[in-house]
């Protein structure tokens, strides 16, 4: 039936003061995190670099630059390439993130400490705000461009953590590896922020172990800090600061006297963290909003588990063993179907997966060293905690925080590899580098020609519900300040779908779903309207037409698929639905 409702910006309600003031509350809490970095950094004595250090340093470290460089071209130009139509097309959870950018620029969104969709603080959509604002919201450019950023950034500080932790040849590797993960690849182009934590795991942990190894007041500072900022973002990003914590723990249980040598820098680590988190807790506090992405998601919240016994026929425990290894599967062996991904293959080619499983083999074999205690953790903790532990596993979507330690495992792999063949002999050990280049190059080619050949030929991203919501946009722009659109969408298309109101944010909108003589005669007769039907509501949409003639009927194919209709919109005057008599 036809019902008047308006867009809702904001997710939970907002106290009044905190949305007047929302500015200011900001920054004060940029003001309160920068005051003491100062005081930390003066205390320490800390200085910034001299214009000559910096000139000395580049010219020391060149080639490794020039490595670092190349790492980063290769993994934006992954990236960004024919961004706007690969994965095909923009998804509703696309158009929520620009909703929030939207909500923030139009200032109906001041509290950046609020929460909005998904559980997410408007903090978090902060970056998509700024990439919104500078190119607009016409296309998913805008929104895909964050996730690209964060993607590539990923990549680059799984190439330092892995060059503090296991050197350079390792990190080298490790970076290809990941670069080139059509998985990460795939979660880097779209424009929600799960990807996100495999940037915010590989950071924090590259931070921390900095922190471990200088003992430097300023590294403890920004771990806190990153580690702080993990919670205004994706859920699974919370697994970062715990990480660090992992990491920490495990080198206070095997170097003596490290927590007496550290005691102040701890204090600053947890001070910060505190500090950054302050207002986002007050929130949560206020709203009870911290766990509700968990809870409705969780496996072993409510009466899920039960359910899933009940359904399977298994025990709790065997529930449990399957849920791990829908989860693990993917990665080596099994398709990855269905939540954002829908791959009919691993997420690692065979032969990468032979190595994976040899990294894995390596560190188990090695499990006192700290290192690999954490690579381990690492890579299993959003494995357990995001995908065994929830519903519908493989959840492709809330494991990318694996990805990096996945990347590395196959670095290890391979490495310990090329290191025994160069042992045997001198020969080998001269050829142990084109080893390695052959094994990137082979796995990378056979990556590429997947996610951008087979992957995208296949339509197997498309969805016919999103395709409607994203290709609709300029046929539903016309009728920014003459009309209304009413949808025809159900059971498949809802108005309130995110893409709708990211594209057109200030065109009236309704469903229309009951199509009857009655319901059309009590439309409101002030404005044109466009009816828009998706394929399975044509015959309604025939019915209206036949009901107000004269109107203009518009039928569009789908861009990969023209043998299918899209969508059918029936485009009427005011003055047509004026003279409308049941």
């Amino acid at each position: 039936s036809y019902s008047v409702t308006g867009v809702q910006t904001c997710a939970l309600p907002i106290s009044e003061a905190a949305q007047a003031n929302g500015y200011a509350l900001a920054f004060i809490w940029i003001l309160s995190l920068a005051l003491f970095s100062y005081s930390v950094l003066r205390q320490a004595d800390w200085q910034p670099p001299r214009l000559e250090d910096i000139r000395a340093w580049l010219n020391q470290n060149r080639p490794e630059l020039a490595i670092v460089l190349f790492l980063l071209i290769l993994a934006i130009a992954l990236r960004i390439y024919d961004l706007e139509l690969h994965p095909y097309s923009m998804v509703n959870d696309e158009g929520e993130m620009g909703k929030g950018a939207l909500c923030l620029l139009r200032g109906e969104c001041r509290n950046i400490f609020a929460i909005g969709w998904a559980s997410q603080p408007y903090v978090a959509y902060l970056p998509y705000a700024l990439t919104v604002g500078l190119l607009g919201n016409d296309y998913a450019l805008p929104i895909r461009l964050v996730s690209v950023t964060t993607g590539t950034l990923a990549v680059l500080f799984t190439y330092l953590f892995c060059r503090e932790t296991f050197g350079k040849r390792t990190a080298l590797v490790a970076g290809v590896v990941l670069a080139a993960l059509p998985y990460h690849i795939h979660f880097s182009r779209l424009g929600v922020d799960n990807i996100v934590d495999s940037l915010s795991s590989a950071l924090v942990l590259w931070l921390m172990s900095r922190a471990l190894r200088t003992g430097a007041p300023s590294h403890y500072l920004l771990a806190g800090i990153v580690s702080g900022l993990c919670l205004y973002t994706y859920p699974g990003s919370r697994l970062a600061p715990a990480l660090g914590l992992l990491a920490f723990g495990f080198a206070a249980l095997t170097q003596r006297g490290l927590l007496r040598a550290q005691w102040r820098n701890i204090l600053i680590f947890l001070a910060a963290v505190l500090l950054t988190t302050a207002p986002l807790l007050g929130t949560y506090q206020s709203n009870s909003e911290f766990n509700q992405r968990i809870n409705s998601v969780g496996l072993l919240q409510g009466n899920r588990l039960q359910e899933e016994m009940e359904y399977t026929g298994l025990n709790a425990i065997q529930v449990l063993v399957a849920q791990f290894f829908k989860s693990t599967m993917p990665f080596i062996i099994s398709e990855g179907a269905f939540n954002f991904f829908s791959s009919p293959r691993a997420y690692f080619t065979p032969l990468a997966a032979v190595f994976l499983m040899l990294g894995l083999a390596v560190a188990v074999w090695k499990l006192r060293d700290l290192r690999l205690l954490v690579l381990l953790a690492w890579f299993f903790a959003p494995i357990v905690l995001g995908s065994a532990l929830t519903v519908g596993p493989p959840s492709h979507q809330r494991m990318l925080g694996s990805a990096p330690a996945a990347a590395i495992l196959v670095a290890l792999g391979l490495v310990t590899v090329a290191q025994a063949l160069g042992g045997l002999n001198q020969l080998l050990r001269r050829l142990a580098p084109a080893f390695l280049l052959a094994v990137l190059l082979f796995t990378g080619y056979r990556d590429m020609v997947f996610y951008f050949g087979e992957y995208r030929a296949g339509h197997l991203f498309e969805d016919l519900s999103n395709e409607i919501t994203y290709e609709s946009r300029t046929l539903i722009r016309s009728l920014e300040g003459q009309g209304r659109l009413l949808l025809v969408g159900a059971p498949m298309t809802r108005i309130f779908f995110g893409n709708f109101d990211y594209f057109n944010p200030d065109v009236e909108k309704h469903d229309f779903n009951e199509v009857t003589p009655e319901a059309l005669a009590s439309l409101p007769k002030d404005q044109d309207v466009l009816f828009l039907a998706i394929p399975y509501r044509e015959s309604d949409l025939r019915l209206i037409a036949e009901w107000l003639p004269g109107g203009t009927w518009i039928a569009e194919r789908r861009r990969n698929q023209p043998d299918y209709p899209l969508y059918f919109a029936y485009k009427v005057s005011k003055e047509q639905l004026q003279s409308y008599q049941p």
